[in-house]
């Protein structure tokens, strides 16, 4: 999985050492978020050694650089959880949701700073024409809610297959995580329970309405 948005700039010659620096960058940024802070690029360069162009090379701006994070994150977390998935339902959206949330609660400084990078991606694009823009988040969610709701593709056909993997996206990720946390005031084990409960309450919604059909 390459997670560059830079494909052009790392393509080229001295491979390894550009996957390296680009490495290190999203390293430093990690630690820096960690630690409360919401570096810029600037910043980022510094804590990783190397030249501010350098570091612009990789990452244009704040916006891209948690984009390539998120992913990075997203992945490690897949490869760590998902390896044979039931065959029901419900369990395997239980077990995406929960291998997910327990990475992403683990480590919430990290995906408060990828939502606020998101969220400020969003306000820098408002004078350009929607079609236009810059998606502000990437299709992990959507990817990971397929995957575990696949055995009801046939099933259910697919508009219906096509809904019920959007509404799942609102019911884990970070933007999930923060709303049980801040707004629902839960502590992390809550949160995901939380998360789990909903998660397969659409899948008996879905089934429960297919049914009626």
């Amino acid at each position: 999985m390459d997670y560059s948005r830079q494909e052009g700039f790392v393509a080229g010659g001295r491979e390894n050492q550009k996957q390296r620096t680009r490495q290190t960058l999203m390293d430093a940024a990690i630690a820096l978020a960690r630690d409360g802070r919401s570096p810029t690029i600037a910043e980022v360069a510094a804590a990783a050694k190397v030249s501010l162009a350098t570091a612009h090379r990789y990452f244009p701006n704040r916006q891209s650089l948690w984009a390539d994070v998120a992913i990075m994150q997203n992945w490690t977390a897949r490869t760590v959880g998902f390896d044979d998935l039931p065959a029901d339902p419900e369990e395997r959206v239980d077990r995406v949701v929960r291998a997910l949330a327990s990475a992403q609660l683990g480590d919430e400084v990290l995906w408060r700073e990828v939502v606020r990078a998101s969220a400020d991606r969003w306000f820098a694009q408002l004078d350009i024409p929607e079609s236009d823009r810059t998606p502000t988040r990437g299709t992990n969610r959507l990817d990971l809610a397929a995957l575990a709701l696949e055995p009801l593709r046939e099933q259910l056909g697919p508009r219906q297959f096509q809904r019920l993997v959007q509404a799942m996206t609102m019911v884990f990720g970070a933007e999930a995580m923060i709303s049980l946390r801040d707004t629902a005031r839960l502590d992390s084990e809550s949160a995901i329970e939380a998360m789990s409960w909903a998660a397969r309450a659409l899948v008996r919604a879905a089934l429960a309405e297919h049914a009626e059909r």
